[in-house]
């Protein structure tokens, strides 16, 4: 048996101070964002966004779960060199990294303790660390600035800044140091174009060159990213839109299918796309990739439908030996060659976003159900066919012992044993949970989230509303819906204040957001739910809230802003008359220029300017990248040529201002 190292707090002490973190919000879900697993495979981390902890458990449920509160909401944690510390990262809009010890230098376990806590932007995403010589240095992904910081793991003093593009989520350093690698969510195209594609970023950490590495056609969605064994590739979850074809169906894959991408870090090159869908169903919304100790398998969060991805490494590299030079290719084993490529198994768990793996054991996180699931990987090399392993449409696995009663706060894990399944010829996975807290009621708004995120209510499974949709907002893509003609793409919008700001779509063809949220689920997911589902939908769009602008001074606007808000309110440029109000938007239809010639419309809706910093492209054919662009060669708002009359400082100015929005 292993034991935490608890003598430097009273036994009784520390249960009561437990009982009391664990009775906090009792009612609240935990809404587990990430897992991760110790080197030794013993002791899981476990990111509660809910409340803001950490929790660090025994796997077996040899010892009490041990929890720490957090200065700021987590969105993801790493290791840092040596396993002392874990370093977490979130907080929105004055993100926050914390280092948090969780073993002593011997690497025995710790009750976690937060040690140091690092301004790191505004909107940190991921983390990473390197440690050259006696220097610890933290990377930070801060997601809405668009920038990757560079850290003293120390002091938190800023020492570089890297510019990484569009949206970085996800953040990964190579063995040797010598470089990052960047995985940016969406794509940085105009969205009319014949090639759009998010990016990956590599920094060459000794010179500072960031050099982008565009993906296939309509790659975005990237939520993480892993390194092969060797250090040598990048290996992206995405999806990949078909955003050139017609939305007239969604059966294999019409519209989206769902990939991991492989770069060659070195080279800086794009490599290859596989899917991770089967003809016949979708493996819908890829989230997390982790690759496990052995390097045998990667592991994929299948966050829309609740289930986990094993990818055979050995087979990765004999499909994709060819494309790379000789002294990186690997040469896989007889036994490895019978390995199926891909591999899936459900837990029957909702929003399974978070991965960790250690040997044949995974462990995944459920973002809904507060609550984790632990597969054992038994491999019979005799039986073993090479097909890939996916029985049919997921099923919840049915308990086969004990209950599912969750612990008391500070107890150890129980896990509860589910039947066993089998997804491929010689393959078997014996599965078990763990619930961290009681199912917490669900409320409309919690309930309407779960919707949203749920791709088991699109026919075949292949995608979700956040799809098109990422954290409710646009995709940066072009699509050709069927409800206002064909051959007339349009540039996805933002939800954000959908319902309160009628009509919904951009030619306004309908009435109002409810309308629309119907018609979403019955044209593009080619299906139908109940009425108290479209409605609890409906509440969790109502219930978004934007971002502070990262443009904003100190929760204000910067004086350069201020400047343009006079501008943008006053005649010289008459900003005002259509965006106006609240929500920045008279709710009305307008003539304005359309840069599409097959378009019969010429009239669209008045967009919300809220969030705007954050939407791009913009106009209706998502054609312009910036509002720079947007107003002065698209020329919108300038009919009669005010806007020509401006300065270039007050130029930037307006722009400024409505970039703070």
């Amino acid at each position: 048996m292993r034991y935490f190292q608890l003598s430097i707090v009273p036994a009784a002490l520390l249960f009561a101070l437990l009982c009391l973190i664990g009775a906090a919000g009792a009612d609240e879900p935990l809404s587990l964002c990430d897992i991760t697993v110790d080197r030794a495979g013993k002791t899981l981390y476990i990111l509660e966004s809910g409340p803001r902890r950490l929790a660090a458990a025994d796997a077996e449920g040899n010892a009490p779960v041990l929890r720490v509160n957090l200065p700021f909401t987590p969105v993801r944690m790493r290791f840092l060199p040596g396993e002392e510390f874990l370093a977490v990262v979130g907080g929105l809009p004055t993100g926050k990294v914390a280092l948090v010890r969780v073993k002593d230098t011997l690497g025995a376990d710790l009750p976690p303790t937060v040690e140091k806590v690092f301004d790191a932007g505004h909107s940190p995403s991921d983390v990473a660390a390197y440690r050259e010589g006696d220097c610890l240095l933290l990377y930070v992904a801060d997601r809405f600035a668009g920038l990757v910081r560079e850290l003293d793991g120390t002091t938190g003093e800023v020492l570089r800044a890297f510019d990484v593009g569009r949206e970085p989520t996800a953040l990964r350093v190579t063995p040797d140091g010598r470089y990052l690698a960047v995985g940016g969510l969406l794509p940085e195209d105009p969205a009319d174009v014949a090639q759009t594609s998010s990016r990956v970023r590599i920094i060459d950490r000794t010179t500072g060159e960031v050099t982008p590495v565009s993906l296939e056609n309509g790659i975005s969605n990237l939520y993480d990213l892993e390194l092969s064994p060797d250090g040598r590739l990048a290996i992206v979850t995405a999806t990949r839109g078909n955003y050139r074809t017609i939305t007239s169906q969604v059966e294999g894959g019409w519209i989206v299918d769902n990939v991991i991408v492989v770069v060659d870090i070195e080279r800086k090159k794009y490599i290859e796309t596989f899917a991770l869908d089967n003809q016949y169903r979708g493996a819908p919304n890829p989230w997390e990739i982790r690759l496990g100790s052995d390097g045998a398998f990667l592991a994929v969060g299948i966050s829309g439908s609740g289930e986990v991805e094993l990818i055979s490494v050995p087979r990765l590299y004999e499909m994709i030996n060819y494309r790379l030079p000789e002294e990186i290719q690997r040469t896989a084993t007889p036994s490895e060659h019978l390995l199926p490529f891909k591999t899936r198994f459900t837990f029957g768990l909702a929003g399974t976003r978070s991965v960790a793996m250690h040997g044949a054991t995974v462990w995944t996180a459920s973002y809904f159900d507060d609550a984790v699931g632990r597969a054992e990987i038994r491999i019979d090399s005799a039986k073993l066919t090479g097909e890939d392993g996916d029985r049919g449409y997921p099923r919840k696995p049915k308990a086969v012992g004990g209950d599912d009663t969750p612990p008391a706060p500070g107890a150890p894990l129980r896990w509860i044993e589910l039947e066993s399944a089998s997804p491929a010829e010689g393959i078997t996975v014996e599965r078990a949970l763990t619930r961290l807290a009681p199912a917490p009621v669900e409320t409309a708004v919690r309930r309407g989230e779960r919707l949203f995120y749920n791709a088991l209510i699109c026919r075949e499974h292949w995608q979700s509303c956040i799809t098109c949709h990422p954290d409710a907002r646009a995709d940066a893509l072009s699509w050709d819906l069927m409800n206002d003609g064909t051959n007339n793409p349009k540039n996805t919008k933002s939800l954000l204040f959908s319902h309160e700001t009628p009509p919904s779509m951009i030619t306004g063809v309908r009435p109002d957001a409810e309308t629309a949220v119907r018609a979403g689920v019955i044209h593009i997911l080619f299906s139908h739910i109940p009425e108290e589902d479209y409605c609890a939908m409906d509440e969790y769009l109502k219930s978004l809230r934007p971002v502070p602008s990262p443009r904003l001074t100190g929760g204000g606007l910067s004086e350069s802003a201020d400047r343009g808000r006079r501008l943008f309110e006053s005649s010289r440029t008459g900003c005002a008359d259509c965006h106006n109000g609240e929500y920045f938007t008279d709710m009305l239809l307008h003539v304005s220029t359309s840069q599409d010639p097959f378009e019969p419309r010429r009239e669209f809706d008045t967009p919300t300017l809220r969030e705007v910093w954050r939407t791009a492209p913009y106009l209706s054919t998502g054609h312009w990248l910036t509002l720079r662009e947007t107003l002065k060669e698209g020329g919108h708002g300038n009919g009669d040529g005010r806007l020509d009359r401006l300065t270039d400082e007050e130029f930037d100015d307006l722009i400024e201002y409505v970039l703070s929005l």
